[in-house]
């Protein structure tokens, strides 16, 4: 009882590892408030990389229908842009969601023939119904 520097030791260890506990638990509640939110994006996710996919497979009906990931990537950020502001965090996903959905359309029918913009349409609409979103 009469090593002071090792007692002292001993306290400050003490005390570091309290501090960790306390960083571990607030990690934690980070995680959980980050995965809730990831949770709440999936479905702006889902639809932005269904979106993508379709603009890939438009090479099939004519070879001039090229679309890279950067040009989407530069209309998904306009897209959020333009959506208008919610409060609530469901009304904010489904604001952003239509918003892209809009401007990618608005976007890829500047580029397409007469001819293959119905049929741009259309499979639009069977992946939106295939995922349940709208019909």
């Amino acid at each position: 009882l009469s090593d002071v520097p090792l007692i002292e030791g001993l306290e400050a260890t003490k005390k570091t590892a309290s501090e960790i506990n306390e960083a571990v638990e607030s990690g934690k509640i980070t995680q959980r408030e980050v995965e809730e939110a990831r949770e709440a994006y999936r479905p702006q996710a889902a639809e932005g990389a269904m979106l993508y996919f379709l603009l890939t497979k438009l090479c099939v009906i004519d070879h001039m229908y090229q679309y890279s990931l950067d040009s989407f990537l530069t209309f998904f950020e306009k897209s959020v842009h333009k959506a208008p502001a919610k409060d609530d965090l469901h009304e904010r996903v489904t604001s952003l969601r239509d918003s892209l959905r809009m401007c990618i359309f608005t976007w890829v029918s500047r580029g397409l023939f007469e001819r293959h913009k119905l049929i741009f349409l259309a499979q639009l609409t069977f992946n939106l119904m295939k995922r349940g979103t709208i019909g």
